[in-house]
């Protein structure tokens, strides 16, 4: 599920400085900062970087004591902190970065690509220094999460145990290359490690079986066999079919199984009469396992050098989970009733000091702001957060055993909330409210939509909810 919001004359130095901080938090997994009177520090802390630029506003104070009693709770701060700061200090950072002060806007945007070089050598160079950690250690990066902090802490000692000469370099490459996939739809919550890389199939498969990576799809119009897209030729005989070419190859190649990040023609699947296995829609990350040789684009490139010698084994605690001997999963059951909970409430607060107090510090107060602004703000944020948990209902069938689930949506949702209920409180005046579909200059917008006078300016304020 993703949410969006469009702005007019949004500052296209915002958003570049959103774009920046937002890179932290890709492998926000690993990038955490732990208390420096720890034997291990993870990432410097972002409430430095607060204090240093001393801006004066009525949410700094809220800031820094939230900040603070999070860092002392859990002996360290996400660097998500960075990203709150600078979502709620949109206002003051876009004078800022006024077209008439070249010289501050530069000032800070050179010291924010300091900052964030800095962090990351300090946590790469930290984390080298320090590669021999306790259980506690992980609990405090998983933030007390013990079901997650558990399973990584067996992640990393299987990753000591297997190699024990294992560099530093070899050890970090390892936890890149680590997938973690959320199943819902079970019994109960846990976590398990396996040992290689999960494969989406639905049949039982065991033992070594000759494998080929193509990236790309496998349909009719020949792009899969090289042939130029717009070149379809008569067929005059049987010989000359696009599906004897294809087969005719894998027949050569005795190849049992295709692993596909496009999708595969269902004629193809019904003349194979289950000789070899086609798996498609494959994650282009699982290819990033293998070497880039190993990976085709066209049939008619194969050859002995790219085909692979697959082991595929069943999880010997669940039978039908399939994986293969090359990278490692951390795979987490999670019931669907409690996936609803955990979206719900990260899309309140996140989990974190700063949100929950942020949420108290705008609603809390809500009688003696009653303005117009304060009560739309408020009905736009249980209006989204309803539409949020129906969705997740209304498509309840979608979430099946084998269908995987990244949560980043949980990330994009709070975000969103956030920045919504920001760019709404900052409104002078509601003009116009309308909460059916319209044509406004030639365009249909669809869901609520708020026409707003801002600082002289007229503001269009749209926010649309994506399926799932």
């Amino acid at each position: 599920m993703s949410r969006f919001i469009t702005i007019e004359n949004l500052s296209s130095y915002m958003c570049q400085l959103k774009s920046i901080v937002s890179s932290l938090l890709c492998d926000h997994t690993s990038m955490k900062c732990v208390d420096s009177s720890s034997s291990f520090e993870f990432f410097s802390c972002p409430i430095k970087l607060i204090e240093e630029l001393n801006i004066i506003h009525p949410y700094h104070s809220l800031i820094i004591e939230t900040l603070e009693t999070f860092h002392n709770k859990y002996d360290g701060c996400s660097c998500k902190t960075l990203l709150f700061f600078f979502i709620t200090f949109y206002n003051h950072l876009q004078i800022l970065f006024d077209k008439n002060n070249q010289l501050i806007q530069k000032k800070i945007f050179n010291y924010l690509e300091q900052f964030i070089d800095q962090s990351l050598l300090i946590a790469k160079n930290n984390f080298i220094e320090n590669l021999y950690l306790n259980l506690n250690i992980f609990h405090r990066i998983c933030r007390f999460q013990k079901i997650y902090s558990d399973i990584l802490y067996e992640v990393y000692l299987y990753f000591i145990s297997s190699k024990q000469q294992i560099i530093h370099e070899e050890l970090i490459k390892q936890f890149d290359n680590l997938n973690h996939i959320t199943y819902v739809k079970y019994s109960e919550e846990k976590c398990l490690f396996i040992p290689g890389t999960i494969i989406p199939i639905n049949k039982s498969i065991k033992g070594y079986k000759r494998t080929i990576l193509i990236d790309g799809y496998i349909l009719e119009d020949y792009i899969h066999i090289g042939y130029n897209n717009k070149l379809k030729l008569k067929q005059t005989s049987i010989k000359s079919s696009w599906i004897y070419i294809i087969l005719s190859i894998l027949e050569k190649y005795s190849i049992d199984i295709i692993l596909c990040t496009g999708t595969i023609d269902t004629k193809l699947k019904e003349l194979n009469h289950n000789k070899r296995i086609f798996i498609e829609n494959i994650s282009k990350k699982i290819f990033q396992l293998f070497e880039q040789n190993f990976i085709i684009n066209y049939l008619t490139d194969i050859n002995e050098e790219n085909i692979l010698l697959l082991n595929y084994l069943e999880y010997h605690n669940d039978p039908s989970i399939i994986f293969i001997e090359k990278g490692l999963t951390i795979i987490q059951y999670v019931p669907f009733e409690n996936l609803i909970s955990i979206k719900h409430e990260q899309f309140v607060h996140c989990s974190g000091e700063f949100e929950n107090n942020l949420y108290k510090y705008l609603y809390d107060n809500k009688k003696e702001n009653l303005s117009i602004e304060y009560n739309f703000a408020y009905e736009c944020f249980l209006e989204c957060l309803k539409l949020f948990v129906n969705e997740l209902l209304n498509h309840k069938e979608l979430f099946e055993k084998n269908l995987l689930d990244d949560f980043d949506s949980k990330f994009d949702a709070w975000k969103t909330s956030i920045e919504l209920l920001k760019i709404i409180m900052q409104i002078d005046n509601i003009i116009l409210c309308l909460d059916r579909p319209v044509i406004l200059n030639g365009c249909t917008i669809i869901n609520k939509i708020c026409v707003s006078q801002y600082k002289d300016l007229s503001v269009i304020i749209t926010f649309n909810i994506l399926l799932l």
